[in-house]
């Protein structure tokens, strides 16, 4: 087997972050997550839980089964990628009195494209995103 062959092949990875407003996040929004992972198309690498005061101080904080019960399936799902400034610079976007979901995430439904693109010598350079707000703007449907 080629040494190039060897390697692990990983798939992109993403990150998320949710806003979650005082009322709590609904049941369906990370369950479809959840379901994504038992169908092995994306892999939880990270799943931090932020709250923000209203005045602008963020926290890191567990989700607990009894206020957040739809979080607690991801408790523990930590790579280590995430720092202290990360959480800040994440706890940004969300708003005062809010709590927010940062998710860090594999494709792995890339990765078998991938491993058989390495066997035969072609491999995958490179990976972007596009926001749909700008897609849908470039096809005139804003």
């Amino acid at each position: 087997m080629a040494e190039q062959d060897a390697e692990p092949v990983l798939g992109p990875i993403d990150l998320l972050v949710v806003e979650i407003p005082p009322s709590g996040p609904g049941p369906r929004g990370f369950a479809a997550l959840l379901h994504l992972a038992e169908r092995d198309l994306v892999r939880i690498l990270d799943f931090e839980v932020l709250s923000k005061t209203t005045d602008g101080e963020i926290s890191l904080i567990t989700a607990e089964a009894e206020a957040m019960p739809e979080l607690t399936r991801f408790a523990g799902s930590s790579s280590g990628l995430l720092d202290a400034d990360d959480l800040r610079e994440a706890g940004a976007f969300i708003a005062p009195g809010c709590k927010g979901v940062v998710v860090i995430y594999e494709n792995e439904w890339i990765v078998s494209m991938e491993a058989v693109l390495r066997q035969e010598g072609a491999r995958l350079v490179a990976a972007g995103r596009i926001p749909a707000a700008d897609f849908e703007a470039a096809l005139g449907q804003d």
